[in-house]
């Protein structure tokens, strides 16, 4: 018998919650209900308590203030291998807005200091000296449409640019100088959207649940859930109008 339970790990939820992202959480927990799963979230609180590598399918990071990267970084190597050989398993990391830094290898800050971070996508980081507010619209690999908003406050240089999650449709995304979005390693996840993402985008949602699952040896049958989700498609459809609007 398939174990059709979901095991999330919410980590340090109080100290990264900038945007309200626990609604990232509720809507992970949400779609797995209506894919047939069981969520079970267990919060991380505090840098003493425990990232249980072993029984988690998907880690969650959400996004935070700058001035965390280095904490959590330093806080993360204390594990050891545990973060890497999660990664390196297959298994489901994602990071959202300023708290992608923890995954890159480096980020510089406005005082001329660097964080090293992890390393595990390739990707550094520099603080912006303003912070740039809009609309994000852009398509995975896959042509699935996202729309969120972005609060940019670290610019994203990926050396490789076909390591990114997706393609700007609107907005900035990583930074100024190219059209790439978020980055994407095996299953490791990073994207500037806030809005929630997954509030907004539930059918992303869906895509993180069903490979999370795979990669523990469930195959979860392919649903329709477009009559769930059709508050969030109506909803993006007017998006995307007031974004064709703006020009």
């Amino acid at each position: 018998m398939s174990d059709k339970t979901l095991n999330i790990s919410w980590v340090y939820p109080d100290l990264l919650n900038l945007h309200g992202d626990r609604g990232n959480v509720m809507a992970l927990e949400k779609v797995a209900k209506l894919m047939g799963i069981t969520p079970k979230v267990t919060r991380v609180d505090t840098f003493s308590e425990r990232i249980d590598f072993e029984n988690s399918d998907i880690i969650l990071f959400n996004v935070g203030e700058v001035k965390t990267v280095a904490p959590i970084v330093e806080n993360l190597k204390k594990y050891g291998n545990g973060i890497y050989d999660f990664a390196n398993r297959n298994k489901v990391i994602v990071a959202v807005g300023s708290t992608g830094a923890i995954l890159a290898k480096q980020l510089k800050r406005r005082d001329g200091s660097t964080v090293e971070g992890l390393g595990i996508l390739d990707m550094n980081c520099v603080e912006r000296n303003e912070i740039y507010g809009d609309d994000l619209y852009y398509t995975l690999d896959d042509k699935t449409e996202i729309l969120a908003v972005q609060i940019h406050i670290v610019d994203f240089f990926l050396e490789n640019e076909n390591d990114a999650l997706g393609k700007i449709v609107y907005g900035k995304g990583n930074n100024d100088s190219d059209s790439t979005e978020g980055a994407k390693k095996n299953n490791v996840y990073f994207t500037n959207a806030l809005g929630p993402v997954f509030v907004k985008n539930p059918w992303f949602a869906q895509k993180i649940i069903a490979e999370a699952m795979k990669q523990k040896g469930v195959e979860i049958e392919a649903k329709d859930l477009s009559k769930e989700f059709e508050t969030e498609l109506k909803s993006a459809e007017y998006i995307k109008k007031f974004i064709k609007n703006k020009g």
